[in-house]
């Protein structure tokens, strides 16, 4: 017999059955069966290890996707933190100037010329909005932009004292559709400060105030849902964050 030319019979015999089922294949056959099989079958191991493969990456990818987007959010967050530190820096320097302190030499100075200095600068920062109107909780904070909170809104009983956070001059003491019965002071530096809803008014247009004299009494007038002060610093007709020089309760 030739090398290769062997024959193999296969025979299925169905238990039970009389009838069975006979093939023969050659050796050579039977051999690329075999080959194709475990080709096949490492083909398939092969396309399963590419597709978990491609999952994994897929989940790397989309991992990578959540953290890009969680830095961006954080970079956003930095940037905003830097512009708003930016800004403080500038709003400290103007405040600073105001207050006639020199920004380089604000610690030179010895005996009475020092004395003197301390005196003319204590003077000028007692015309910056410092403090607190009253004593309340906070129901709506700042809101920078042209469609946010101009201001802070302070919670309390109606009837409850409302004082001067500086120095200054009454610039209106009057009526007014969205803030009712409104009072708004000018501090001579730029400053001027607005205490809006009040029930009672207790200072007329042209006159001096000082810091910490009551000007009102809280209400619910004008657009108003419930008694509070609606409470606001600009500095040159640009509304600040009343935080930065007031403290407030949370």
């Amino acid at each position: 017999m030739l090398p290769g030319s062997r024959k193999i019979s296969i025979i299925v015999a169905p238990h039970g059955s009389s009838k069975s089922w006979n093939r023969v294949v050659s050796e050579p056959v039977l051999i690329g069966l075999a080959l194709a099989l475990i080709t096949l079958v490492l083909l398939t191991l092969f396309l399963l290890l590419q597709v978990a493969d491609l999952a994994a990456r897929a989940r790397e990818v989309e991992s990578l996707r959540s953290e890009n987007t969680e830095m961006a959010i954080q970079l956003e967050g930095v940037e905003a933190l830097e512009a708003e530190l930016s800004r403080l820096q500038v709003f400290e320097t103007r405040i600073r100037r105001w207050a006639g302190i020199d920004l380089a030499h604000d610690g030179a100075g010895q005996g009475a010329g020092l004395a003197t200095r301390w005196q003319r600068e204590d003077a000028r920062l007692a015309e910056i909005p410092a403090l607190a109107p009253l004593e309340g909780w906070v129901s709506l904070g700042f809101e920078p932009g042209p469609d946010g909170h101009a201001g802070v809104d302070l919670v309390q009983e109606v009837g409850t004292p409302i004082r001067s956070a500086a120095l200054g001059v009454v610039r209106f003491a009057g009526w007014n559709e969205t803030y009712g019965n409104l009072v708004i002071l000018d501090h001579g530096n730029g400053f001027t400060t607005t205490y809006g809803h009040n029930e009672t008014l207790m200072v007329q247009e042209g006159d001096l105030v000082p810091r910490g004299q009551i000007i009102a009494n809280l209400g619910n007038t004008g657009r108003s849902s419930a008694p509070h002060l609606h409470f606001e610093i600009r500095l040159e007709d640009e509304p600040l964050d009343p935080a930065f020089l007031v403290e407030l309760q949370t």
